[in-house]
């Protein structure tokens, strides 16, 4: 690969003398500065004002309105910096009519206003108004929650808190006006409605508007080139030069305008239609943007390859000695151990499951591979992909701290899961397009508000969105949602993560210890994993039979023995914790009976069971029992399935038939 590097046309620059600027500020202590570490400081800029004008590369238009009713302004106006009105109907056609009618009320009103510029804006200006004053913000921070927040990033502000009469707060106001000069209103069509048609036709104009949304796809060509840039800012220069390249747009009008908006934030300079780019600064992008950073895995050279905080690393390693491996195997053992320090009512099969969810993770990067193989193989016959990992849990449980760990884990290094509140369809195909393999973690789905997106994506990820023009990440969620309908439960691997920690409790300083420790584990995985793809064998119904394999290899290498809660074989072999839950629903609570007949089994729930909590059970069996409920009965279709399932396997005369009286089938 050849890294270009073309010269610089010699400038010539003349000088017209000193440019001639009234004094802004008589007294130097006008102007002030901030460091946007934490939220607080953030907040503390625009706390106490009763009106924003605000210019912003990018702004969330949940930030617009949370002004509104969080902080009591009167209103809030922002100049999109990016004409991102498609984005922002994405967004909103995601978070359902509910959401759309709110901030199209707002529009309406006057008090919510977004301008969307002809050109790119990159001014970050700010400025803040109540009665007889004003505060006139200039910074790096975008009006985003990412921002906001200060979690992953610090920025950068002056400020200036001056008089409503104060002359230099007319320029700025002037220099406000001209860049808001051309705009076009985002919503505006929506809200001409609300205001022109009665109240009570709102909903109708919602849905017809979300309906005019088109779906959020990257066209082909502008992702192929996505790809190809990803693959080069990943690429090292083996003399260590910068990493700049030049790539060529796509000649298609309607690629090359998509591509050319996905790349604008990078301020690109065209060229004979080609773009230059510079590798750090591309990956760093593909982070703050979409969440994640970019991973590429390499079977011909077996290479997996990292491009984390714009450096690109190796991660895949050989073998190191056995004692090295044995420590770091020590390490994640230990705190998988942590379960010990929670409530648990069954530590091991929490263990189990935590111990299957980290083999998932790990073989995650490789679920693309996966797919090609399946398609190689056995084509349509056969389109469904790797199934989600779906982790189960009320609050408090670990889920989160899990995620972070062993995301670290695979990067050597801090890296966030993406908000649940982040999941969309456009966050799904947008990750999707840039070609990384890392996976798409989402932390705390609330499935309540946004289970018919997670049926299009679970039922569609694999079966037709994805392609063979490059990687497409894994996705993982983690909810607090217990049941599944049918239709999800042969695309998830659900685990639940049975325990709970008491906040600040003993566990706190073993996992401080552990997050600082360097477990450098993927790399010796990778190497491993890749070797065992090269055998080419034919892909097993276990996606994970191949990690699995590794595992037990790594053990082998440190002369280590195996934890008796390691998952040797899938854990809905070893527990099933629906068939857990009916046992407990007949057993312990006696909340239900069955009554066996020779073509049926008729359940009986308890007449102070709410509906809610018999869909729960109902839910939790598995696909293959045929089930019609009837009132508080559920009938069951298939009795001999449903027996052999409540025995989980066992002899003829399991715990169910202790339960009920001789004589039934």
């Amino acid at each position: 690969m050849v890294y270009c590097h073309k010269p610089f046309a010699k400038t010539r620059i003349l000088y017209h003398g000193p440019v001639s600027q009234p004094s802004l500020f008589p007294d130097p202590q006008a102007l002030k500065s901030r460091i946007i570490q934490r939220r607080k400081d953030f907040d503390g800029l625009f706390d106490g004002y009763t009106r924003l004008r605000a210019i912003s590369y990018v702004v969330s238009p949940q930030v617009l309105v949370d002004f509104l009713e969080k902080r009591g302004y009167d209103t809030a106006e922002a100049v999109v910096g990016e004409n991102l009105a498609e984005a922002y109907r994405q967004s909103l056609a995601q978070a359902g009519a509910t959401a759309t009618e709110r901030l199209a009320a707002l529009v309406a009103s006057g008090k919510v206003k977004l301008l969307v510029p002809a050109k790119t804006i990159h001014t970050k200006l700010y400025i803040l108004e109540r009665p007889g004053e004003a505060r006139v913000i200039v910074t790096s921070a975008n009006l985003t929650e990412t921002a906001r927040s200060a979690a992953k990033q610090v920025n950068y502000a002056w400020y200036a808190d001056l008089q409503a009469d104060s002359p230099w707060l007319g320029h700025i106001e002037k220099d406000y006006a001209e860049q808001a000069a051309g705009c076009t209103e985002f919503m505006g069509d929506l809200a001409a409605l609300f205001k022109s048609e009665p109240e009570s036709q709102r909903p109708q104009l919602v849905e017809a508007w979300l309906k005019s949304v088109p779906a959020e796809e990257v066209d082909a060509e502008a992702r192929k080139l996505l790809h190809e840039i990803g693959h080069l800012a990943t690429l090292t220069p083996a003399d260590g030069a910068e990493r700049v390249f030049s790539v060529k747009l796509p000649e298609a009008p309607a690629a090359r305008r998509q591509a050319e908006r996905l790349l604008a934030p990078l301020n690109l300079v065209e060229a004979g239609g080609e773009v230059r780019l510079n590798g750090p600064a591309f990956l760093r992008y593909i982070q703050e943007s979409h969440g994640l950073p970019l991973m590429r895995v390499d079977p011909a050279r077996r290479e997996v390859v990292l491009g984390l905080d714009g450096t690109v690393r190796a991660l895949t390693a050989p073998l190191p000695a056995s004692e090295v491996l044995a420590g770091a195997l020590a390490l994640v053992e230990e705190y998988l151990n942590t379960v010990d320090l929670g409530q648990a009512p069954d530590p091991k099969f929490a263990k189990v499951s935590m111990f299957e969810a980290l083999l998932y993770l790990f073989a995650s990067p490789f679920a693309d591979l996966y797919m090609r193989a399946k398609r190689r193989r056995y084509g349509v016959i056969d389109s469904r992909g790797p199934r989600f990992l779906y982790i189960y849990g009320p609050s408090q449980n670990g889920k989160s701290t899990f995620l972070r760990f062993v995301l670290k884990l695979i990067a050597g290094r801090s890296v966030e899961p993406v908000p649940g509140g982040e999941f969309t369809k456009r966050k799904v195909l947008g990750a999707a397009a840039v070609g990384t393999a890392f996976p798409l973690v989402f932390d705390d789905v609330v499935l309540a508000t946004r289970y018919a997106l997670f049926e299009e994506v679970l039922k569609s990820y694999w079966e037709t969105w994805w392609s063979e023009d490059g990687p497409a990440p894994q996705i993982v969620l983690s909810s607090n949602a217990y049941s599944l309908k049918d239709w999800a439960k042969s695309r998830v691997k659900r685990l639940d993560f049975d325990v709970q920690f008491t906040p600040g409790g003993p566990g706190k300083d073993a996992l401080a210890r552990l997050f600082k420790a360097d477990i450098p584990l993927f790399g010796w995985f990778a190497a491993l994993y890749l070797e065992k793809l090269a055998e080419d064998r034919p892909p097993s119904d276990d996606e994970l039979a191949t990690a699995r394999g590794v595992f037990i290899e790594l053990y082998r290498h440190a002369a280590r023995p195996l934890p008796d809660f390691f998952p040797a074989k899938p854990i809905e072999e070893l527990y099933d914790p629906g068939r857990k839950a009916w046992s407990d629903l007949l057993n312990r609570l006696r909340k239900a009976r069955i009554e066996w007949e020779s073509d049926r089994a008729s359940v009986h729930f308890a007449d102070d069971m709410q509906h809610y909590e018999m869909r729960e059970y109902i839910q939790s069996l598995p696909a293959f029992i045929k089930h019609k409920r009837r009132g508080k009965a559920l009938v069951i279709e298939t009795p001999h399935e449903f027996r052999a399932w409540l025995d989980g396997g066992e002899s003829s005369r399991g715990w169910w038939q202790r339960l009920f009286r001789p004589g039934r089938p």
